[in-house]
Formats: structure tokens, sequence, C-alpha cells
């Protein structure tokens, strides 16, 4: 493919992607709940987010990306399957992780007062979806 056409292509496909991710984004904050939010790589790599604050955004996706894969080592070291999601709950708030398919996390900030049980499930779905398309 000439390198003019490939650069054209290029910047059409990475333009979609931030689209894709953009709409992701929106739908998990759209979940009654839900208050800031991230997309972020297995890694800990800031896909998306909601943050206005990014250093705060980048460090936030870092640690749940840390807590995530933790989480799955004590699972594995105990014998049990990998968690569909992890939760670390405040007094006011809650930090809810779940999975996006082989290389993505969602990453959110969650009202107590929130039904946990429908948020979780509603993430998962969303994050079967993102699995699916990014």
């Amino acid at each position: 493919m000439p390198e003019k056409v490939w650069r054209i292509w290029d910047m059409t496909a990475s333009g979609s992607l931030k689209e894709k991710v953009r709409q992701f984004i929106d739908e998990i904050r759209a979940v009654p709940g839900v208050g800031e939010c991230a997309l972020v790589s297995n890694d800990g790599i800031l896909i998306g987010k909601t943050f206005e604050d990014s250093l705060a955004a980048q460090s936030f996706g870092a640690m749940c990306a840390t807590l995530y894969a933790s989480s799955e080592a004590a699972s594995s070291v105990v014998n049990i399957e990998s968690p569909a999601y992890v939760m670390v709950r405040g007094s006011r708030q809650s930090i809810l992780v779940v999975g996006a398919g082989p290389r993505l996390l969602i990453a959110g900030i969650v009202d107590e007062e929130a039904d946990m049980t429908d948020i979780s499930s509603r993430l998962q779905e969303i994050g079967e979806r993102i699995g699916g398309a990014l």
C-alpha cells in the first residue's frame, strides 16, 4: 500500500477507535451509581477516562490494574477461578474493577447507596462488548 494511503487509513482507524472508546466510557458513566470511570489496559495504561485531572486518572488506572492483577494472582494461589470483579468498599463510595476482554479493565467509582449487584452485572456486560470490539 502506498505510504500516503496507509497514513490516511491509519488516521481514520485511529479516529474510529477514539470514538468507540468515548462511546464505551459514556455508556459506563450512564450506569446509575457510577461516577468517574476509566478504561485501562491490564498493565495500567489509560485508554479512556471521565476524570478531569489527567494525572489522577493515570494513577487511578495503574493502581486499579495492579489491584485486579493481584486479585487474580491470589485466586490462582488458592486454586479458585479468576474474579469476575474486584471491589474496594469505602464509607460513601467504592471502587469497582471489572475485566473487559483479555486486555482491558473497567475501573469505576461507585456511590455506596447504589445497587452493587446490578452495577457489577451491567459493567460486566459492557466489558464483554468492549472485549469483542477493542
